[in-house]
């Protein structure tokens, strides 16, 4: 079989339950065999979701791609949304902790902005000190 046919087959679950339809494969690089199928699982009309199935759970291939597994729809779909949910607060922290990071190096360059004009004063005593010497005179 060519993988121009797999692709576009539909999948149907242990219990012949159509899943969705398979749109890519994997394949190990040193024999050539196909090691993943991947699914789009159809939700509605806007929005679809992938399963990646080993190939071995794969009973076999006709006129439908029949898996050995039953497939829970619903289930992967809210895994998905917790998937994607966790995305975004992961990029939420990321750009928090980007925040916080050139909020810490603004102070740093404030503190050593201020060290340096502190050194400033500092020299500029003791230039003064040593410009002023005493004389004693009699």
């Amino acid at each position: 079989m060519k993988i121009k046919q797999l692709l576009g087959m539909l999948a149907l679950d242990a219990n012949a339950n159509e899943i969705g339809k398979i749109i890519d494969a994997d394949f190990d690089s040193e024999t050539g065999a196909i090691t993943q199928v991947v699914i789009s699982l159809k939700k509605n009309f806007l929005s679809s979701n992938q399963m990646e199935v080993d190939f071995t759970d794969v009973k076999s291939i006709g006129d439908y791609v029949l898996l050995n597994i039953e497939v829970d729809k619903e289930m992967i779909f809210e895994e998905a949304e917790k998937a994607k949910q966790a995305e975004k607060e992961a990029k939420k922290a990321e750009r928090e902790a980007e925040r916080e990071a050139k909020r810490a190096e603004r102070e740093a360059k404030q503190a050593e902005k201020e060290i340096e004009e502190e050194k400033e004063v500092v020299e500029a005593e003791v230039v003064e000190d040593e410009d002023a010497t005493d004389v004693k005179i009699d």
